[in-house]
């Protein structure tokens, strides 16, 4: 699989509600992290955008601020994502 195809598949699930929005932060953060090949530029500026995204997710209503995403506006930012990468 390659890794653009491993990110689709992840965005889907997560957009299909297959998993939670802490599951999806979960695994995009450490996918993002550790991915060690390049991608075309287009494809890393929608992968860089979301990870700003699901860095600004904070999913404890008690502790996010008026700047912080919440689950409905991570799973808006991933099928935008997931729009731009198919």
């Amino acid at each position: 699989m390659s890794m653009i195809a491993r990110y689709i598949l992840l965005l889907t699930q997560f957009v299909a509600g297959e998993i939670t929005a802490a599951q999806f932060e979960h695994s995009y953060l450490e996918m993002f992290k550790n991915e060690k090949e390049e991608f075309p530029e287009n494809v890393y500026e929608v992968l860089n955008n979301l990870f700003s995204d699901v860095d600004a997710y904070c999913g404890d209503p008690s502790l996010r601020d008026e700047e912080d995403l919440d689950d409905e506006d991570l799973r808006v930012s991933a099928k935008e994502a997931l729009k731009k990468l198919t």
